[in-house]
């Protein structure tokens, strides 16, 4: 049985199967209804004035209607009026307590009855159709004026939206929408409970029965299934979508009705979609009906097609609010909703457009629009992932046309039309025009989301006022020398950037040529370095930081102020080449280490070293034996680590592989066991082990983006300090002791240095005896000969290679976190202090500069105590995404291991600190000097990874790829996290040609 065969009388008379027409007839003639009725109470939205027009409006258009042809419905006629106006306007008083608002839904009368007419209209003549609300009843005036009861002004909800102004219309209008008002005058007939024998508060009463009415004018079962006028529209369509809250309905919830065996109601929730990413979006398109406790599309109600019209969530609206997610659901990816929703947009952005013009020219521009937007998505999706666009066979008939093509094939399954527009493109013979699927068409959409990338990262450069330059080179697949170009700046947020805004073919390395094209750089995208350049880091190159001719020169000659660093990666990879190298014992080592690593890489034997691995570590994760990178001294670190944990899976490889049949694999093998079931070959692994633990988070550390000057180098000093901490006795006896257990917990012979024989050198004739020999344990001699030498070589180098960088930190140390807290404690700062920031910083002064210094340190423990430092990084910094590059920016795991004791609040915090505080206008010079500070780059890391890219999209099989298709890609893969507007985007591809103006562009 149905919810309708429920209903119930309030005389308890069910309706079972009653229609429609004999259901509203008792219920006007059932006495109970009309007791209850009369002991509601009263609220009204009409002035007197305005019920006795709409009295006489009502009446004098049931008269007139009663001879129209035009009606399918009569209008129920209301009893008219026996007293002169004149009268009644004597008998309304003159303050009454109930003014609101003139709403109704009744066709204008006449113009000729309106000439007539012998009544003063105080209010404007309102359309039949300008509302979509549901018509009161109409009271008589008499009634009205011997009523005795007190209007009251309804209340309106807070979250209800105000009627749009009644629009008039002529007297053509209201012949041409009568057949469609007919359904209001049925709609008026079998809702308006008036008699002509019926009594004044009956009449009252009747209003007070659309609360919901009044509040939400907005609700979508009050709009008319049938053609409106374009005022109407426009008003209806401008209206928001009724979203009602529950606190603003009836016992401030939601009507409950019983569905299956729970009870259930509508929830807030479904006015929202959760997206992908995890946020919620608005659905503009749900209604809630709270007269009829239903949801309606009102987008497809207003814009849809005919059939879209049909649809329940259209037409009638839906209740089942069991299956109403999965309704949802399925009703947004229909095409008809869809194309419904591009109507509204069209609509609302462009209201000279009407409803017709959907079927004309603009219709075709839609459509269009709405394939590039797919088309821009998969060439997003492509070019972020590093893939190749097209195949090898793009032919209709291929199986296999290229991941563009396809992707585009799986993409139309759930848009209609692009699945039309595929259609169309298969089934016309020969070539066509305009299929925006062709390589020239990609190519010039790249380029424009190309260069509406680097637009933006222009604008936030020149916006930044101060800027650094980090530049490095690489030969691609082809034999090509590239050249990238980053830019380091700080954005309006405080959070550092370094972007890529170039990488171009450089015909020329030396330091002149390169400078050149710097220069034809920065000429074509207007970036203004001659001023506004602070800084500049590239890697240790002879072309780039020659005294004479390298790049750093030239730049300095034209730009004083432009600091030059030499990248700390690149420097701290050259300390570990000298620890390794000018030690003799730990310069075998390595090679040894080196000859096991590529006697390892062959397949078989690879295969044996992972059964090894089974065997022996059967629950823990098998490692390969990665091959050394000359340039990149961290790999090295993964080497040892994996025979320190594989150890006796190496061993045994080796041993297996010493039985070769090969003469030359049993050889090598089994020198290899020889050597690495030394004492000595075990004590050098754990050593240089040690060694990296500390090196290599220092490494991954200085290639983070975010990383600022200052707290580079004291990083860099930090790591110094624990490696000399190494250099105590206890630390050496207790690396041997380890050593020693290792080898006993791996079966190994050797559990210590053999002893040697001293050689006592014979005195001959005539010869005097020398001091006394001193007999060293092995032990000493390894902390003598390997332990220290070690050390001091890898402390030595750490500070004569960074030295450079220091004397640029001769005033910026006075910015660290440690010396702002000496200052906070009492300390005092030198008269010479910030000399030489002077001649850096432009239009700094220097004596402001000490006073806001020494104001913000005496408070700074004050302003990091009422701030979370964690929440002032709640940005993901740019880059971080790229988890495929080789030097595998790891800055976030390595900030809290302890031994790089990084620095609790660094320069970059400070600046968040001052913007959080909003004290960028109280310490100018303060924001500034920090602002100089921190755009300084440590290391030009941002280079490798962009050549890390780049050896992603041009492989060999894409080697011959041009270069105004190779910026582009790089564009988008490197700084993926800049969004692009799609119809930006669109509007740039179709001002190409004239073609695709006409395709995309409205009229």
């Amino acid at each position: 049985m149905s919810s309708n065969e429920n209903e119930k009388c309030d005389c308890n008379k069910k309706r079972c199967l009653m229609n429609d027409v004999n259901w509203t007839r008792h219920l006007n003639a059932c006495p109970v209804r009309k007791s209850k009725r009369k002991n509601q109470t009263i609220k009204t939205f009409f002035t007197l004035s305005q019920a006795k027009k709409i009295c006489k409006d009502f009446t004098r258009i049931s008269e007139c209607d009663k001879n129209s042809e035009t009606l399918e419905v009569e209008a129920v006629e209301c009893e008219k009026p026996t007293t002169s106006s004149s009268e009644y306007e004597k008998k309304i008083p003159e303050k009454s307590t109930f003014d609101g608002p003139y709403t109704a839904d009744l066709e204008v009368m006449n113009t000729d009855d309106i000439e007539n007419s012998n009544t003063t209209f105080e209010e404007p003549i309102v359309s039949a159709t300008s509302t979509c609300l549901p018509v009161p009843e109409v009271m008589n005036t008499d009634d009205i004026e011997n009523s005795n009861t007190t209007y009251e002004e309804p209340i309106v909800s807070a979250t209800s939206t105000c009627l749009p102004v009644p629009v008039p219309i002529s007297e053509v209008d209201f012949v041409a929408e009568s057949s469609a008002n007919a359904s209001m005058a049925e709609h008026l007939e079998t809702n308006i409970d008036l008699q002509k024998n019926e009594s004044p508060e009956d009449l009252v009463e009747s209003v007070a029965s659309l609360p919901y009415a009044i509040q939400f004018p907005n609700d979508p079962a009050f709009i008319s299934n049938f053609t409106m006028s374009p005022e109407l529209f426009a008003q209806v369509a401008l209206q928001p979508p009724c979203q009602p809250a529950q606190f603003d309905l009836k016992n401030h919830k939601f009507p409950t009705k019983k569905q299956g065996k729970y009870t259930r109601s509508f929830h807030e929730e479904h006015y929202f979609k959760k997206m992908a990413s995890g946020k919620f979006v608005k659905r503009i398109w749900v209604s809630y009906s709270p007269s009829t406790d239903k949801v309606y599309c009102k987008v497809c109600k207003l814009f849809g097609t005919t059939e879209c019209k049909s649809y329940k969530l259209a037409k009638s609206g839906y209740d089942d609010w069991k299956h109403l997610a999965y309704a949802f659901k399925n009703h947004e990816a229909t095409p008809d909703h869809l194309q419904a929703e591009i109507r509204r947009a069209m609509y609302v952005n462009n209201q000279r457009v009407d409803l017709p013009s959907f079927q004309g020219l603009n219709s075709k521009v839609v459509e269009n629009r709405e394939i590039i937007k797919k088309i821009i998505k998969a060439l997003l999706y492509l070019s972020r992932q590093n893939m190749a666009f097209r195949g090898h066979d793009e032919s209709k008939t291929s199986k296999n046309q290229g991941n563009f093509l396809e992707l585009i094939k799986l993409l139309s399954a759930d848009n209609a039309v692009l699945s039309s527009h595929l259609l169309k493109i298969r089934d016309v013979k020969g070539k066509n025009r305009l299929t925006f699927l062709s390589n020239v068409s990609q190519n010039k959409i790249l380029n424009v989301l190309g260069e509406m990338v680097r637009g933006q990262i222009l604008q936030k450069i020149k916006a930044s006022g101060v800027y650094s330059f980090i530049i490095d080179t690489t030969t691609d697949v082809a034999n090509l020398e590239q050249l990238s170009l980053i830019v380091r700046f700080l954005n309006e947020d405080g959070d550092v950037e370094e972007r890529l805004v170039a990488i171009k073919v450089a015909s020329d390395a030396s330091g002149l040529g390169m400078f050149n094209l710097l220069c034809d750089i920065c000429q074509h995208f207007e970036i203004d370095w001659v001023n506004n350049l602070c800084a500049q880091s590239y890697d240790g190159a002879a072309s780039m930081q020659g005294c004479y001719s390298g790049v750093k020169t030239l730049v300095q000659e034209k730009n004083p102020r432009a600091i030059y660093v030499w990248c700390f990666a690149h420097v701290l990879n050259l300390v570990v080449v000298d620890t390794c190298d000018k030690n003799t014992v730990t310069r075998i080592f390595f090679g040894n280490l080196q000859s096991l690593v590529s006697f390892m890489r062959a397949r078989k034997r690879t295969a044996l070293f992972i059964e090894a691995q089974k065997i022996y570590y059967p629950n823990e994760r098998i490692c390969k034996i990665k091959n050394f990178s000359n340039t990149r001294w961290t790999s090295h670190h993964q080497v040892l680590g994996v025979i320190c944990t594989k150890y006796k899976a190496v061993m045994k490889t080796l041993k297996d592989l010493s039985l070769s049949l090969d003469r030359e694999t049993s050889a090598t093998a089994k020198n290899l066991q020889t050597v690495m079931s030394s004492f000595m070959f075990v004590t050098n692994l754990l050593l240089m082990k040690n060694v990296f633990e500390y090196t290599t988070p220092l490494s991954l550390y200085l290639q983070s983006p975010s990383i600022d000057f200052i707290q580079a180098l004291t990083m860099v000093d930090n790591c110094a300090k624990n490696l000399f901490d190494m250099r105590e006795d206890h630390t050496a006896d207790k690396l041997l002791d380890n050593a020693r257990q290792f080898a006993e917990d791996n079966g190994l012979e050797q559990t210590c240095f053999p002893n040697k024989r001293n050689i006592i050198k014979k005195v001959m004739d005539g010869e005097k005896k020398g001091t006394e020999t001193i007999f060293l344990s092995p032990n000493n001699r390894y902390k003598i000969e390997v332990y220290n030498t070690v050390l001091d070589q890898i402390i030595s180098s750490i500070s004569s290679r960074f030295e450079g960088a220091r004397k640029i930190l001769a005033d910026l140390s006075f910015f660290s976190y440690e010396r702002l807290i000496s200052i906070n404690e009492g300390c005092s700062i030198p008269e010479d202090c910030f000399i030489y920031l002077k001649t850096w910083i432009p239009n700094i002064e220097i004596d402001e500069l000490k006073m806001e210094y020494i104001t913000f340190a005496k408070c700074f423990m004050e302003l990091k105590n009422g701030i979370n430092i964690k929440k002032l990084h709640n940005k993901s910094e740019p880059g971080d995404e790229n988890d495929d590059d080789e030097l595998h920016d790891s800055s976030s795991d390595t900030e809290t291991e302890s031994n790089t004791d990084a620095p609790k609040i660094t320069a970059l915090d400070i600046i968040k600190l001052l913007n959080s505080y909003n004290l960028i206008s109280a310490f100018p010079n303060l924001y500034t000097a920090y602002k100089y500070a921190c755009t300084i780059p440590a290391t030009s890391a941002s280079c490798e990874r962009s050549f890390s890219k780049l050896k992603l999209i041009k492989t060999r099989l894409r080697s011959t790829m041009k270069q105004n298709l190779l910026e582009p890609l790089m564009l988008l893969s490197c700084e993926r996290n800049i969004e692009i507007n799609e119809d930006e985007a669109i509007n740039n591809y179709a001002n190409t040609s004239k073609i695709l103006k006409e395709a995309l562009l409205f009229k």
